[in-house]
């Protein structure tokens, strides 16, 4: 296939928006500022016909490179992989009025993204794993009713709200592919590059009731994706009670917007947003699911996914969320 062919090719299979990211994927792979398998998990992605993408590796001019990407797609094949996609990736947006915003670069909610079913399996595996007893931290503690008899009470470690942070590998593995599914998803509404691949590492387990609200506030990040928004994405799942989520660039801007997050919605912010300021301004009160009442506490749970990368937690400044990185700490952690 020639180039001008293979270009045009190229421009009709992906929509011109994402042909643009893709050549400037392609563009950072040619002067090493992206692996060979980074460049081939995002290429796999965008190009779905396998014809097509195996002349657009065939196209690549350096021969090293080249013999790299390759290795790269036969371990895929190899592994299955290129078959399909997994079924949990694949039920990410496959709800009825399942659709994605762009809210800004790198800024995407996906509205509708998990069914009932996922947000309830979410719930009950995130109250499993987040209880606080026998030593282990959690977002809440399980008491004794006041009088004898009385069912237990769960408690939250903050008041209004309950928090926690657990390693990825504490959920079923589930989690990830549910995960992986949403970064795709938002990687076609915007990009690649706004929205960069991550490694699911870290889950942040907020609950609240309404009432609760949070300060303003950035994400901790490695400095080295922060000063070049390059970021991987936070992955951030509403279950509940619908709440306001309020973002600006800047601590001292004067305005902000607001997004409503319901619950199955999915927001993700990386690349160029990864360190927008922050807030949830409200918690929605009678707008929890039919489906979910008796199946979670009443509130909103946000289980917010990370890949911190290099990062260390310090789990001694617990509930406090305080991240270093080459044994300096952030100054954005929250």
């Amino acid at each position: 296939m020639g180039h001008d062919t293979l270009v045009t090719s190229l421009k009709t299979a992906l929509g011109p928006g994402p042909y643009r990211s893709f050549r400037a994927t392609s563009h950072a792979l040619q002067l090493g500022d992206v692996s060979p398998d980074v460049w081939y998990g995002t290429a796999s992605r965008a190009v779905r016909d396998a014809d097509l993408l195996d002349a657009v590796v065939r196209s690549i001019p350096d021969a090293g490179v080249r013999s790299e990407v390759e290795r790269a797609h036969r371990d895929r094949v190899d592994a299955g992989a290129g078959a399909s996609t997994s079924e949990e990736e694949a039920r990410v947006m496959g709800e009825k009025g399942s659709v994605a915003e762009v809210l800004a670069p790198g800024l995407v909610c996906l509205r509708r993204a998990i069914d009932l079913e996922t947000q309830a399996w979410l719930a009950e595996r995130a109250f499993e794993v987040g209880e606080g007893k026998d030593g282990r931290q959690g977002f809440y503690n399980t008491v004794p009713g006041d009088a004898p008899g009385d069912a237990p009470v769960l408690r939250l470690n903050q008041g209004t709200r309950g928090r926690v942070i657990l390693p990825v590998s504490d959920f079923p593995e589930r989690l990830g592919r549910i995960v992986r599914g949403c970064v795709r998803c938002a990687q076609t509404a915007d990009s690649c590059t706004n929205v960069p691949d991550m490694n699911p590492t870290t889950a942040l387990v907020n609950f609240y009731k309404e009432g609760a609200k949070f300060k303003w506030h950035r994400d901790s990040e490695d400095p080295a994706h922060a000063r070049h928004d390059t970021g991987p994405p936070i992955v951030s799942f509403t279950v509940g009670l619908s709440a306001d989520f309020s973002y600006k660039n800047r601590f001292e801007d004067a305005t902000h917007r607001t997004v409503r997050l319901n619950s199955g919605d999915v927001l993700l912010f990386g690349g160029p947003s990864r360190m927008i300021v922050h807030s949830v301004t409200g918690v929605v009160p009678r707008t929890m699911p039919p489906m979910l009442r008796g199946r979670m506490l009443h509130g909103r749970l946000n289980v917010t996914v990370r890949d911190i990368g290099r990062g260390v937690i310090d789990s001694s400044m617990f509930p406090a969320y305080r991240v270093s990185y080459g044994g300096v700490q952030s100054e954005d952690s929250y």
